[in-house]
């Protein structure tokens, strides 16, 4: 139980570290206007409503991202159902990410992307990285 509970704590880690250097990395091609206070949520909607779509793709793609890595390093740690713990990386990562778009309105396109690519892409990674049985 303590290596399943490691695998999940070092999955969403690893996601959430990935999820920031996309989304970071995401800023350099869509950069915020200078000086905007990332933390005022009024700013933040009126920042979002005004994205162009390559921007809030760099969203998604940070997700995607950041759940498949979080899987491939739960399903690498954990040393049974792989797969179950890496959808325990992607549905905590996508409730996190459901908490996001619920405090900060995103366009509806924006909802079925983003809640539809977390599970695929942790299964993705944990069918990549849990180990071959000899």
């Amino acid at each position: 139980m303590g290596r399943s509970i490691l695998a999940v704590i070092a999955g969403l880690v690893l996601g959430v570290v990935l999820i920031g250097v996309v989304e970071f990395s995401g800023h350099y091609v869509y950069p915020p206007p200078a000086g905007m206070d990332m933390k005022d949520a009024e700013a933040m909607k009126s920042l979002v409503a005004s994205l162009p779509v390559g921007a809030l793709l760099f969203v998604i793609l940070a997700w995607a991202v950041g759940s498949f890595g979080g899987g491939w390093l739960t399903a690498r740690i954990a040393q049974k159902s792989h797969v179950m713990h890496a959808l325990i990386v992607g549905g905590i990562l996508m409730a996190a990410g459901i908490m996001n778009m619920l405090m900060i309105p995103h366009p509806l396109w924006f909802w079925v992307l983003g809640i539809a690519v977390y599970l695929p892409a942790a299964y993705a990674g944990a069918s990549l990285g849990q180990k071959r049985q000899s």
